[in-house]
Parts: C-alpha cells; sequence; structure tokens
C-alpha cells in the first residue's frame, strides 16, 4: 500500500522496514535509519487507507529529510550547551549561598518576599526542542506533497491529526509549556494540514478499492491478534465480508478456539486459494497447537505462493523443525538467512537444525553468527574459530567464519 508513496519521496521500497509496536496510543516514529515503528493502537483506530498512509508519508518525510542525522548532531550540540549552563548555574547557586537567609530564602527576595520558582528549562533544551518541532513541521510538508505525488489525499493526514489531538489532551493536557513540546501542538498542525487539504489537487481523490479491502484486512488481522473480544464485537456472525471472517477467525484462534478457527479459514482459502496469507494463519493455528507436522503443507503452499517473503519461509522452517524434519528445515532456514543476514531466531533454529543433522561444521558458524548478532563476542569468536577450523579452507563458509573474526578483532580496540 505504501510504495507509491515511498517511490513518490525518491525512496527505495525494499531497503524500508515496517514493525509493529503493541501499544493502544496513536503513534508511529522512525528510528535506526530506515525503519517505521506503527504503534498497533493507530492501525486499531484508522478507519481508511488514507489515514494509515498519511501517518506514513510523514514518517517517510522523516526518512527522506534524514532527520535521524540532523537530530543526532542538535543533540551533540545541545549536550555540550547544556553541560555549560549546568556549570554556570552551578557557580550562580555557590555564589548566592553566601547571601543565603537560615529559613532558606535567599538575600534578593528579603525586599519583595519572593519565594524561589520552580526551575526553567535550560536554553540548549529549549532550543533542542524547537529543532525537533521544526522536523515535524517539515515532515507535514513532506507527507502531503508525497501522497499528491503519488495521486492520493492527504485529508487522511488530518484526520489522524484530529484523532491525535483527542489523546493528546488525555496524556498531555492543555497546560503544557509550547517551548517543552517536541513536537508541534496538534492544534498548529491541524490549522495547517486544513489548509494543505483545502488548496491540494487531490483532496478528493478516492482511496484505491484494492487498498480499502487491504487496509480493512490489516485493521481486523490486528484487532483480532491484539484485542479478540473487540474484535467479536466489531465482527460479528452476520459480517460475511473477507476481512470480517478474518478478524473472527483471528479472535477465535486468540481465544483458545482453535477448530472454529480453522473451519473459518478453510472457508477462506476456498473462495482465495491464491492468497498466501490465509495458508500462512491456518498453519500458525496448526503449529501453536502443537501439529507442526500438518503445518508443514499449509506454510509449504503460503511460501509456494509468495517466495520471496522471508517471513512466510520462516514459518515453514519452524514447522518442519518442529516435525522433526531438520534437514529440511536447515534448507528452508538457510534461504531465510541468506535474505534477512540479521534474524537472530532464524540463526538460532538454523544452528540446531544443523546439530540435529549432525553437521558440526555448519552448526558453529550459525552458532557465530547468532552470537555475533547478540553482542556476545567471545561466544562468536569461539564458534567462529571452531568452525574454521572444521570448514574446507577458502569454501564460502569457511571465508565468512574469516569475516565473522575479523569484524571482533577489529572491535576489540575500539572497545
Amino acid at each position: 500500500m505504501c510504495t507509491p508513496i515511498w517511490r513518490a519521496a525518491g525512496l527505495d521500497p525494499s531497503a524500508i522496514e515496517v514493525h509493529l509496536v503493541q501499544d493502544r496510543r496513536i503513534n508511529a516514529f522512525v528510528a535506526g535509519g530506515q525503519r517505521i515503528f506503527i504503534n498497533t493502537g493507530l492501525i486499531m483506530r484508522t478507519e481508511t487507507p488514507g489515514q494509515l498512509l498519511g501517518v506514513l508519508a510523514h514518517e517517510s518525510g522523516h526518512i527522506r529529510g534524514a532527520h535521524l542525522i540532523g537530530l543526532q548532531e542538535a543533540i551533540r550540540s545541545a549536550t555540550a550547551q547544556m553541560i555549560l549552563e549546568t556549570i554556570l548555574a552551578g557557580a550562580a547557586a555557590a555564589a548566592s549561598s553566601t547571601n543565603r537567609r537560615p529559613d532558606g530564602y535567599s538575600g534578593a527576595g528579603q525586599s519583595g518576599g519572593n519565594v524561589p520558582g520552580p526551575p526553567t528549562a535550560p536554553g540548549a533544551l529549549k532550543s533542542l526542542l524547537s529543532y525537533t518541532r521544526s522536523q515535524e513541521q517539515q515532515a507535514d510538508q513532506a507527507g502531503v506533497q508525497f501522497m499528491e505525488r503519488a495521486g492520493m489525499s492527504p485529508r487522511g493526514m488530518l484526520e489522524v491529526m484530529r484523532m491525535l489531538q483527542q489523546q493528546e489532551r488525555i496524556y498531555v493536557g492543555s497546560e503544557a509549556d509550547p517551548y517543552l513540546r517536541s513536537h508541534p501542538s496538534s492544534s498548529e498542525r491541524i490549522v495547517f494540514l486544513e489548509e494543505a487539504v483545502a488548496r491540494s489537487r487531490t483532496a478528493n481523490a478516492a482511496d484505491p478499492p484494492q487498498f480499502r479491502e487491504m487496509h480493512a484486512r490489516i485493521v481486523a488481522k490486528t484487532l483480532g491478534y491484539f484485542e479478540p473480544q473487540r474484535a467479536m464485537q466489531k465482527y460479528p456472525q452476520t459480517d460475511n465480508s473477507t476481512a470480517g471472517r478474518y478478524g473472527r477467525a483471528m479472535a477465535l484462534f486468540r481465544l483458545g478456539q482453535p477448530q472454529a478457527a480453522i473451519a473459518m479459514v478453510d472457508q477462506l482459502i476456498r473462495e482465495n486459494p491464491r492468497d498466501p496469507y490465509f495458508h500462512e494463519f491456518k498453519g500458525d493455528i496448526l503449529r501453536d497447537t502443537g501439529q507442526p507436522a500438518a503445518a508443514v503443507p499449509a506454510y509449504s503452499q503460503a511460501v509456494a505462493l509468495l517466495p520471496r517473503d522471508a517471513a512466510l519461509r520462516f514459518g515453514l522452517g519452524q514447522a518442519q523443525f518442529n516435525a522433526r524434519q531438520f534437514a529440511a528445515a536447515a534448507k528452508t532456514l538457510e534461504q531465510v538467512v541468506a535474505v534477512e543476514r540479521t534474524n537472530v531466531g532464524a540463526w538460532d533454529l538454523l544452528q540446531k537444525a544443523y546439530d540435529a543433522t549432525g553437521n558440526a561444521a555448519m552448526r558453529d558458524l550459525a552458532a557465530a553468527e547468532y552470537f555475533y548478532l547478540q553482542g556476545n563476542r567471545s561466544h562468536a569468536a569461539y564458534k567462529a574459530e571452531a568452525a574454521s577450523r572444521a570448514l574446507p579452507r577458502g569454501s564460502p563458509a569457511w571465508l565468512r567464519a574469516q569475516d565473522i573474526k575479523a569484524a571482533i578483532d577489529a572491535d576489540r580496540p575500539r572497545r
């Protein structure tokens, strides 16, 4: 759904990762380069694809503007200034202590009888927060532009901001110092977005029908997984839509009714035999109810329909391992880590699959990868050395073991 926006922003869609954060509040943020984090609460509150895509467009504005890099530099500058301000404040406090009365009031307050007020925020902190507010304004402007370039209405951004305003009143209140905010106030952002929508050439563009169906399924699956009771209320038996049955099946599964969930998923598969995610969901239910051998065909079908999806392939590898199909699991997991080099869970399961097949050399190499990603350099070095001794010299696996050892050695002087 977001690919047109990323392309409009000049970003590579394949380089961006979207992660879910289990939190009921409306929020999203960018961290660690090109990673967008979205609260499940935001997904469950959105009513249209334009609302969700508007948030993603805003976060894409942060990525396109390289705001994280700029923020890090601003933090470094502010930190130095805050240290200086703290030293100066301490010196001033020490000087005034010579003119302090026993009752604790300073000499300067004797004539007026004033009690010292609360400390104010350092100028450096206010400067930093002003900088972050500027970044948010830039991201709003960029988000509107990206939506328009993609032929979508920016109205969804405005609608989400109105939701955020309600949340802000609950969590922040109306009395917060505007200079101590990291974001502009919702009211300010709403005014900007109202004006942007009013002059937008795509203001009345309708969401594509396929996006409406995709969004409905995203909301249904998320709500069914994280809040199954609410999902059962939102998607009653009378709701025969694909998204409604999907959400209800997920809720039944989470409420401990796997057979009812499978019956509903089987119905969805009969109607949509080429949908990989329905096959994956059936595999999830079978795997999590202690039927890994039965889950393998379901995951295999999902992977066959969407072979480039590493997450589906990882599910297949888990099912194969749990079904004691260790050689097949090792082959599947090798394909996963070839795409996702930092998938810690896949490396952990792969070392166990190698161990079960008696391949000690590759087990040690996979363990080295696992420990290296975990930050355990000593264990990673030990396993990489063990793999080096057992692997054929000059082979790709042997060379990878050398890479791990070299990376650890290069890191040691710095640490």
